[in-house]
């Protein structure tokens, strides 16, 4: 029976310590999957995109922010009050100037949302080091 025991006993010792040392290989598995240098060169170039993709958006805010303004510009031969003009005009005005304030909402709502996703990822203590602009970029809101 003692040696039942010791056997007991020296196996029980030795899934502890088999325990003890897979929770460090796990460990540094986790900071391999999350440090390595496959990891930074992805997060890093997540980053990269992500920041371009919103100076991409913001360049084309002012392309449709344009768009808008040129429609005004091209109804003003019809003078300034909009209530004088005839019927098919203000329909065609009114369905131009909201169909190009759809677009300009539609964009803006995508840099929205990705200015959102990179700032939630730049908050995570792992992804943070990877941010390349320390200043989050603020979403618009148009009136």
């Amino acid at each position: 029976m003692k040696i039942f025991w010791s056997i007991f006993a020296v196996l029980v010792l030795l899934g502890i310590a088999s325990w003890f040392f897979g929770s460090f290989n796990e460990a540094g598995e986790v900071a391999q999957d999350e440090f390595g240098p496959k990891a930074v060169l992805e997060k890093y170039e997540w980053f990269i995109d992500q920041a371009t993709g919103i100076e991409k958006m913001d360049q084309d805010i002012k392309i449709f922010e344009k768009r808008v303004q040129g429609i005004d510009k091209q109804y003003t031969g019809y003078g300034e009050d909009k209530s004088k003009w005839p019927a098919h005009i203000q329909v065609q005005y009114d369905t131009a100037y909201q169909q190009a304030r759809d677009d300009l909402m539609a964009v803006i709502s995508q840099r929205n949302n990705l200015v959102k996703e990179y700032n939630a990822q730049s908050q995570k203590f792992n992804w943070k080091p990877f941010q390349t602009k320390p200043d989050k970029p603020e979403e618009i809101f148009y009136e």
